[in-house]
């Protein structure tokens, strides 16, 4: 089945997707040095965090990790989901990346 969907309903349906899974996966956001980075909570208290995304301020570079996020990729394609991505961080965290890394 085929649907049509505006480009902004689209960016809207990734937005409410990737906030929804780092609510659902308890992230924690934090600024260490020269990055921002979204990680999976340390629930053992060994000292290990995933790093699902992480934002570089020196070469601005935002890296997200795919695997929480594969769903994204599936509906909208690897040049939509990197574009999904970049205004996403751009609209929460108010920068714009210079190019996203999965």
């Amino acid at each position: 089945m085929k649907y049509i969907v505006t480009e902004s309903m689209a960016k809207k349906m990734a937005f409410e997707a990737i906030k929804d899974k780092i609510a659902e996966l308890n992230m924690n956001r934090s600024s260490i040095y020269d990055f921002i980075i979204y990680s999976l909570r340390d629930e053992d208290d060994i000292g290990v965090n995933s790093v699902i995304i992480e934002y570089d301020y020196e070469d601005g570079r935002l890296y997200v990790d795919l695997k929480p996020f594969e769903f994204i990729l599936s509906m909208f394609g690897m040049d939509d989901a990197k574009q999904f991505f970049m205004d996403w961080f751009e609209h929460y965290e108010g920068i714009r990346p210079e190019y996203v890394d999965f």
